[in-house]
């Protein structure tokens, strides 16, 4: 299994000693048998110059970032006038994410913000080649701060933290690799998936011990606290990390078909199951664009927009990486982020969305990404 990501909050004082904690950590896993993708940084946007040009602003830390040894870094939950100079940001870096609150803080739906983030979708789509600024976009409802995945990373001011963010979802393939099928149906029984999901919940309290152990100490060492892993089951476009497939396994049925949310929900209770520190979202991630098999039943239009949605209610992290047409309006993307502040609201939990509405392609028509993490697939109908 490897490490999607090792990510530090910190304050922009505290620079330096959040490179220390992440390149020491990189070592002590690494050490352990991990490999690392990514070192990522979040910092909190409140502390900015407030007077500067935002992309200005964007621009300069993500170099401080970059030298300091980060790939990628958050500016966190922005609004105002710096959400909407967010587009110009965006398409001015490469490395620096952002999110946006949707949602109050009580946790109802918040319609102004709404609207402002739909706008500013719309505008990074537009403004961005291929529509791929949104991959660095995200709207969050009901989101607390600490989860280690961008961009729903953020950092609340407190004191610094690490965090590690495994791409689980190998595991749950492991787990499910072996499901024996039972009846002519060809779906497995209920014993077959319990004991499947049991050996998920296992493999996640084995490598949080090897994690921890890994990481003993290194607050001492560096003045940053390690907070835990979000054991989310986060994919990759490799076929063997595919959590879609292993959704399938245990289903006995193609994502999408009948049976698919109750084998979301499977995997998500085993994850909750596990005796570890809950951390973020420690959901099911269902990003269209980064799983083999969600883009591919998804070319074979199994599922809907509606379905993903559906499934949220049961999973992780809501609506992700979703490949839209590019005349998508604001107010068909407000539409969206309405239905999903309304669940986040209703269910009292974490949800995202980051659309990506892809200029001049039509829904039915095939993406066409160049990127590592990216399975292309067609566009989906929002309509």
């Amino acid at each position: 299994m490897q490490l999607r990501t090792i990510t530090v909050g910190a304050r922009e004082e505290d620079l330096g000693r959040a490179a220390r904690a992440a390149q020491q950590a990189r070592k002590r896993l690494e050490a352990a048998g991990y490999t690392i993708q990514t070192l990522r940084l979040t910092l909190a946007a409140t502390g900015f110059n407030e007077c500067a040009d935002f992309a200005h602003v964007a621009r300069g830390v993500e170099q401080q970032a970059l030298d300091a040894g980060f790939d990628y870094i958050t500016l966190g939950p922005v609004a105002g006038e710096r959400l909407a100079a967010l587009p110009d940001a965006i398409a001015a870096t490469q490395t620096v994410f952002a999110a946006a609150h949707i949602t109050r803080n009580d946790g109802s739906p918040d319609p102004a913000a709404i609207s402002a983030v739909a706008q500013a979708i719309a505008k990074i789509g537009a403004h961005t080649e291929l529509g791929f600024g949104n991959l660095r976009f995200a709207a969050l409802a009901h989101v607390a701060p600490g989860s280690p995945f961008f961009p729903a990373a953020y950092y609340d001011g407190g004191a610094p933290w690490l965090a590690v963010g495994p791409e689980a979802s190998a595991l749950a393939v492991a787990a499910t690799a072996d499901v024996g099928l039972s009846g002519a149906s060809g779906i497995p029984s209920p014993s077959v998936q319990k004991q499947a999901l049991a050996r998920l919940t296992v493999l996640i309290e084995e490598h949080d011990a090897r994690i921890g152990v890994a990481l003993n100490g290194i607050e001492a060492e560096t003045g940053v606290r390690f907070t835990g892993c979000d054991w989310s089951l986060a994919p990759h476009p490799d076929p063997q990390r595919s959590v879609a497939a292993a959704a399938e396994a245990l289903s006995g049925v193609p994502f999408g078909a009948w049976g698919t949310l109750a084998a979301v929900r499977g995997l998500t209770e085993a994850i909750r199951a596990a005796r570890v520190t809950q951390l973020g979202f420690s959901g099911v991630m269902l990003p269209v664009l980064e799983d083999a098999t969600l883009a591919r039943r998804n070319t074979e239009g199994r599922y809907t927009l509606r379905d993903l949605l559906a499934f949220s209610a049961v999973c992780g992290t809501g609506l992700d990486t979703i490949p839209l047409p590019g005349a998508t309006t604001p107010e068909q993307i407000a539409g969206v982020l309405s239905e999903v502040t309304a669940l986040a609201s209703a269910l009292r939990k974490p949800l995202t969305a980051r659309l990506l509405p892809i200029p001049g392609l039509q829904a039915g028509a095939m993406t066409a990404f160049a990127f590592e993490y990216f399975v292309n697939t067609r566009v989906m109908r929002i309509a």
